[in-house]
């Protein structure tokens, strides 16, 4: 089973967006870069965000959360008739004997993580057992970069408030409401680079690069021991 992660790029630049949007003047588009064959937005002044920098920070801080049930599968619908540790979640893969490879959680029934239904996939026909759903996560911290186009006009203006609020407790707040992990670090100060747009006429512009802190985590299954056997061995001299 592939590995899931917790904290995508897409969430990152959107936790970035609702914060230009927020901060910057009424009828300012925030759009995203390298798109093909897409024309400027209409008005006048907008920003155009790239990412261009995901710098580690540190090495990976591990943790492991397991999970084992009683449950019996046929067709797509698991039962499980009592808990012995953790919880189900929209996702968990299901490890144990007599499982088809890469069974995965796929929607609650009546259960919602413990005693309960549950849709699966693939269908198949699996007796009454012991089921793991187990995992390991490991969170890598990553100093994320993403440079802010900033057209138009009032490009001056808009670079100042962008780097004045975004290095500022006001910026930490904005951030912290939008439910992402992604935190607001530092800008570089703002530096003016004409833009040549498709019909040849140079428009104002001034660069920001905006350094976030992210803090993703990749999930992947993890089996547990549920017991261990010891037996000894004779040290014959």
């Amino acid at each position: 089973m592939s590995a899931t992660l917790s904290l995508t790029e897409v969430q990152t630049l959107t936790a970035l967006r609702n914060f230009l949007l927020a901060v910057l003047p009424a009828n300012t588009e925030v759009i995203r870069g390298l798109d093909n064959r897409v024309p400027e937005p209409q008005g006048a002044n907008f920003v155009e965000m790239t990412p261009i920098l995901r710098d580690r920070l540190s090495t990976n801080v591990d943790s492991y959360t397991d999970a084992a049930f009683i449950g019996s599968i046929a067709g797509t619908t698991l039962t499980i008739t009592s808990v012995s540790t953790g919880a189900l979640t929209v996702g968990s893969v299901l490890l144990g004997n007599n499982l088809a490879a890469n069974t995965v959680v796929t929607a609650f029934g009546t259960g919602t993580g413990g005693v309960g239904a549950y849709t699966v996939s693939p269908s198949q026909t699996v007796a009454s057992q012991i089921i793991a759903a187990g995992v390991k996560s490991m969170l890598q911290p990553a100093k994320v970069t993403v440079q802010l186009d900033v057209h138009g006009p009032a490009s001056a203006d808009n670079a100042a408030i962008i780097t004045t609020l975004f290095r500022d407790e006001y910026g930490v707040t904005a951030f912290a409401s939008s439910g992402f992990d992604v935190t607001p670090l530092y800008t570089s100060d703002p530096r003016q680079m004409p833009f040549l747009n498709g019909e040849q006429q140079v428009e104002e512009r001034y660069v920001v690069d905006a350094v976030m802190q992210t803090n993703p985590i990749v999930t992947v299954p993890q089996q547990f021991a549920a017991a261990v056997s010891l037996s000894g061995i004779n040290d014959v001299a």
